[in-house]
């Protein structure tokens, strides 16, 4: 009923305007006695309408604040914890991003929740995920009207578990020291810091410093490879490598791997080849690969290990 009378006195309003325009107009009001033009009808000027600025709300729909909260809700669901290019074959140039979302609510195990997911795939029913950037993601949440809304997460500091801000890591000599002085680090090693049970953030100098020293020792590349044991599939046929100690001891160690473990893919890519890990290590090197994901079986059990390259 407020609304129907106030669109009402918009349009009285407009109506008694053009009223009064049209009787100075067309109404002959006269100029004063004894002038010159008296008796001949003298034009008011048109001096425009004046209508309250809140008035025209009327015509326009409101948002409904349950869509605005459940909109805000939605934003402050997930948080954008990294992004990577998942690998598809040996020789083709990645080309689809995943993001890596971290639940803002722990689990109801009481541990923190982590969702991967690339376009077109729903984080919960209603938030879809519709793109996903190198240091962004655009997600879609559904009102209850239906209709959706697009917002997107951008890509900060990695986060140790949902809370504080894990520092970003420097060069070779100085990632894990930084990380320490933070207080944010779990442990620290040559290459940088292990920030959650299976997330770490390493510094790219010093992974690459690594990088040069094998290059110079075929023999340590040997061993780093011999380590690595075909696991085999009912089949027969190749489904991962298993960890065996005796090969580069401390470099499976520095990045979470223990004896035992299996290697299932790397950043979605299936590791069924020793050329599938050459071609993986080849793709860090060029610099495609800012965030690496280890899908590995430990001990009969699926995890995720996560590692931020800064």
């Amino acid at each position: 009923m407020v609304r129907v009378l106030a669109a009402l006195g918009v349009t009285t309003a407009a109506w008694m305007g053009w009223t009064g325009w049209r009787a100075g107009v067309f109404g002959g009001r006269t100029a004063g006695a004894g002038t010159a033009g008296a008796g001949r009808a003298t034009a008011v000027p048109f001096a425009g309408l004046t209508i309250a600025p809140g008035s025209w709300g009327v015509f326009r729909a409101e948002p409904s604040k349950a869509k605005q909260a459940a909109a805000g809700e939605a934003e402050r669901e997930f948080r954008l914890a990294g992004t990577f290019l998942v690998l598809r074959r040996v020789g083709e140039t990645p080309h689809e991003q995943c993001a890596i979302f971290d639940a803002v609510a722990k689990g109801p195990d009481g541990k923190a929740r982590q969702v991967l997911a690339t376009a077109g795939e729903e984080l919960r029913p209603g938030l879809r995920v519709k793109r996903v950037e190198r240091d962004f993601a655009v997600l879609e949440a559904a009102d209850g009207d239906g209709a959706a809304r697009e917002f997107t997460l951008r890509l900060g500091p990695a986060k140790a578990d949902g809370g504080a801000d894990a520092p970003a890591a420097g060069g070779a000599g100085d990632a894990a020291a930084v990380a320490a002085a933070a207080g944010t680090a779990l442990e620290t090693n040559r290459f940088g810091s292990r920030i959650a049970e299976w997330r770490w953030e390493f510094s790219r100098d010093a992974v690459m410093e690594y990088y040069r020293e094998m290059m110079e020792s075929p023999e340590r590349v040997s061993e780093l490879f011999v380590a690595m044991t075909p696991d085999r599939d009912e089949g027969g046929k190749i489904a991962g490598y298993r960890l065996n100690p005796g090969g580069e001891d401390a470099f499976y160690r520095d990045v979470g791997l223990l004896p035992g473990d299996v290697v299932r893919r790397v950043n979605s890519f299936n590791m069924t080849s020793r050329k599938r890990a050459e071609y993986f290590i080849g793709e860090f090197v060029q610099g495609r690969l800012g965030t690496v994901v280890l899908d590995i079986e430990r001990e009969g059990q699926p995890e995720k290990l996560i590692y931020f390259i800064r």
